[in-house]
């Protein structure tokens, strides 16, 4: 016997859901549960996140019930006014190769991960980040 689930959004997937379509309600499900947490830290109310983005208090009820398909751009204006990141995306590794020739000795090929390189007149100098 299948027991009645109390969720509408579960009772939807169930039925006419796709595994891309149950992924997406739970990223959007797990946004709207981060902005609601920040909001309780920040001692925020939904009116005020409505305020703070010249939005209805009805669109962001909206927003929270998790139903809502964040875009980017929602996400970004979300971030700037609560002043965190909500989405963390991992930084890429820059890595930048040099020659190196010291005197009349072979050149060496080398390596600075996540450096800066800054070129003189006379010689390269290397700031490490």
């Amino acid at each position: 016997m299948k027991f009645p689930k109390n969720n509408i959004i579960d009772n939807w997937l169930d039925e006419n859901g796709s595994p891309e379509i149950a992924k997406l309600v739970e990223k959007n499900l797990a946004i709207a549960n981060k902005i609601q947490e920040l909001l309780k830290e920040r001692g925020l109310k939904p009116a005020d996140l409505a305020r703070l983005l010249d939005k209805k208090p009805s669109e962001i009820s909206k927003w929270l019930t998790g139903t809502h398909t964040f875009t980017t751009k929602t996400i970004t204006k979300i971030e700037t006014v609560l002043g965190i990141d909500i989405i963390h995306i991992e930084t890429q590794k820059e890595y930048v190769y040099l020659k190196v020739h010291i005197g009349q000795e072979e050149p060496e090929d080398t390596l600075f991960e996540n450096s800066e390189v800054f070129s003189t007149e006379n010689s390269l100098d290397k700031k490490v980040s």
